[in-house]
């Protein structure tokens, strides 16, 4: 009875450990149902240039297969650097330039936010000293005496939102599609997810 305990014990703190989640959502408004896409400008927004035009080039492959011209920031606009905060002047002169181009619809994929938490780790040590999930006598260590494993535990929120600059008065997307990932195994993982979050939600209209 204590082995088959124990042994189930120890499942329970494994496959806590594979903490791996991401949470996919996505919002469309009336305007991008009912639009129909001819141009696009997808832009990476990140101060990393290879994955720019790296995912610049996924997206890019990824509409054409939709029958959408797709218009890659790192080539029209090479010049025009990552910035964490454009002034509403750039801004402004951004959306000029791309009306010159006859361009009035921007797909814009940024990583919004980080968060980093450290929580007690589900291991056994802290099992069998701090949680004490079967507690049978009143004579424990004091709580601040224990010793606990910790873990780190990080969010990664990353966006794509689509937005159209001819008839927007304001700066606000028109569609967007959002992952939430926590603890992601890799890199690759999460740009492969938004890439097929970005396809659904075109596919969707």
């Amino acid at each position: 009875m204590k082995i088959t305990t124990l042994f189930f014990l120890i499942l329970l703190i494994c496959t806590s450990c594979a903490s791996t989640k991401i949470e996919p959502s996505q919002w469309q408004s009336k305007a991008f149902k009912a639009h129909n896409f001819n141009r696009l400008l997808v832009y990476a927004s990140t101060d990393d240039k290879a994955l720019q035009v790296r995912f610049e080039e996924k997206l890019a492959k990824l509409f054409s297969e939709q029958g959408i011209v797709p218009l890659k920031m790192n080539e029209l606009f090479p010049e025009i650097e990552y910035q964490e905060n454009h002034s509403q002047e750039e801004i402004n002169e951004f959306v000029i330039r791309c009306k010159e181009k006859n361009i009035d619809k921007v797909l814009l994929a940024s990583q919004k936010s980080i968060e980093i938490d450290t929580v007690r780790a589900k291991t056994l040590h802290n099992y069998m000293n701090s949680l004490e999930p079967l507690k049978m006598t009143s004579g424990s260590k004091n709580e601040e005496e224990l010793q606990y494993d910790e873990k780190e535990i990080i969010t990664y929120t990353i966006e794509a939102a689509v937005y159209d600059i001819a008839k927007s008065s304001e700066d606000k997307p028109i569609a967007s599609t959002t992952l939430k990932a926590t603890n992601p195994k890799s890199y690759n993982v999460l740009e492969n997810k938004l890439l097929k979050a970005i396809k659904k939600l075109f596919k969707s209209r």
